[in-house]
């Protein structure tokens, strides 16, 4: 049923944009899919969609599409990303395991990556593609 559901948000998000996650549980019911707000809030999440200006979209190619700027600062790296997508490219820095880095604070639009050593930043910038 998860699987399902899944198929048939991506299907929706591609077809038009969702302006809100209410907007999409209606458009599930609307499919047969009976889903709360919460529901696909973690749908969401789990299939690494994120929210624009233009409402909800399909998961980047790369992470490098959604890294506007790279900024590094003695142990750290503050990272741009567009508005709603900064939770998703800390999630996948966090995923990464790189060596050096001790964690990530992430915001709307930035994220603070903390580095246990300046040799970190390379592998990061790296995985980042900056």
């Amino acid at each position: 049923m998860k699987e399902e559901r899944h198929r048939a948000i991506l299907d929706l998000v591609r077809e038009r944009p969702v302006q809100t996650q209410r907007d999409l549980a209606q458009a599930l019911a609307g499919k047969g899919f009976s889903a709360t707000q919460a529901t696909v809030s973690r749908d969401l999440q789990e299939m690494g969609l994120w929210r624009s200006s233009g409402g909800w979209g399909g998961a980047p190619a790369s992470l490098e599409e959604l890294v506007l700027s790279v900024t590094e600062v003695e142990f750290m790296i503050v990272v741009r990303t567009p508005p709603g997508t900064a939770s998703l490219v800390a999630r996948a820095i966090d995923e990464s395991s790189l060596e050096g880095v001790a964690g990530t604070l992430a915001g709307d639009d930035t994220i603070l990556v903390v580095l246990q050593d300046r040799a970190a930043a390379k592998p990061l910038r790296r995985l980042l593609g900056a």
